[in-house]
């Protein structure tokens, strides 16, 4: 078995951690623009993904249609 190390490895530089601070604004450069069309893009396959998996759950449990709607 492997051990962990307790604490993060310091920077390069000997500033603590090497993740990013709390306050660190992200180094990506996306505009809220981006973001926006990104989110447009990933709903239609994550919501298929969500409705599937509820189908599967109702199908496990036996019940095939959604009675509550």
């Amino acid at each position: 078995m492997r051990a962990v190390p307790a604490k993060p490895p310091a920077r390069p530089d000997g500033t603590g951690s090497a993740g990013p601070a709390a306050g660190d604004a992200p180094a990506t450069g996306a505009t809220g623009a981006d973001i926006e069309e990104l989110a447009r893009r990933l709903l239609d396959p994550v919501s298929r993904l969500i409705r599937a998996d509820l189908r599967r759950g109702r199908e496990r449990a036996g019940r095939l249609y959604d009675r509550g709607r």
